[in-house]
């Protein structure tokens, strides 16, 4: 895995493998410094073929030929429609209001950077982006390091632990031992709606690509 941090492209060791290399138990991960508490929290992991009711309802929604601009205009519509579909299906799924609104805000922007990188695209006359390319920049753009420092003692080294999240939660750990840092990918809090919702905006990018107008 590979994530933007202050401008550079950093490298994610998998948990496993740095617990190898440097000798630790099996409790050193994100869940030894900050536990998750699930009290309250939405489960889609049984909601699966309500899930998929939610993605055809919203494919089958796309308009078949529009210019970026009216996708652009459309765009507040679908959102709306996400939004419906999701309450609808929340007596399954338990999600909070302030988790719908997050997905919800999640699905705008990613289609919207998308419609904007189009535009750019064709208004410079160069190859449209990789809707791939796109998502790695959203993403990334959500991506934050907890400024709270958590201390693990490692062998008499007095090492510093900082948490990694992004848009789906937290993703891994920085490590700074001395001089050397390291990122970690620990995926023990993996939020299940992430493959979900990159699938379906996936599927939403390839119908605006492959279905767009030029733009007047």
């Amino acid at each position: 895995m590979q994530l933007l941090i202050d401008g550079l492209m950093c490298e994610f060791v998998p948990i496993k493998v740095f617990r190898a290399a440097h000798g630790l138990a099996l409790e050193f991960s994100v869940a030894l410094f900050e536990p998750k508490d699930y009290d309250g929290l939405g489960r889609i992991d049984r909601a699966g073929s309500e899930l998929n009711d939610v993605r055809r309802a919203i494919l089958d929604a796309l308009p078949e030929r529009l210019s970026i601009n009216a996708w652009l205009a459309f765009l507040p519509t679908l959102e709306s429609l996400f939004r419906d579909k999701l309450v609808e299906i929340n007596a399954q799924v338990g999600l909070r209001e302030v988790e719908i609104d997050f997905a919800v805000a999640g699905f705008g922007d990613v289609c919207r950077a998308l419609l904007y990188a189009l535009l750019r695209a064709r208004a410079e006359n160069r190859p449209a982006p990789s809707f791939a390319q796109v998502y790695a920049d959203w993403l990334n753009s959500t991506l934050r390091v907890s400024q709270t420092i958590h201390r693990y003692d490692h062998h008499g080294e007095a090492w510093q632990i900082q948490i990694i999240t992004h848009a789906y939660g937290r993703v891994g750990m920085l490590v700074q031992e001395g001089a050397q840092r390291y990122y970690v990918q620990d995926g023990v809090y993996g939020c299940p709606a992430e493959g979900y919702m990159a699938a379906l905006l996936t599927d939403i990018a390839a119908h605006i690509s492959a279905k767009s107008l030029p733009t007047k």
